[in-house]
């Protein structure tokens, strides 16, 4: 399983900012990488454009609501 989680550095313990569904105990690996708001900012940016552009999903697409009726 791999899963990303964001958190903070206070000294030597990283606090995460969700939970984590693992039982005590569990070994893992972790890696480390640090991030600025530039980074956060492009990868805001690059989501967004995924979001607006939207996804095709091979259906028929109707730009008014009568369209969906056969009458």
């Amino acid at each position: 399983m791999k899963k990303v989680y964001k958190g903070i550095v206070e000294g030597n313990v990283i606090r995460l900012k969700e939970k984590i569904d693992l039982p005590i105990g569990t070994l893992t690996l972790v890696t480390l990488k640090t991030m600025n708001k530039e980074v956060q900012e492009e990868i805001k940016e690059r989501q967004q454009k995924f979001l607006d552009k939207g996804f095709y999903l091979g259906k028929k697409l109707y730009s008014r609501r009568e369209d969906l009726y056969d009458r």
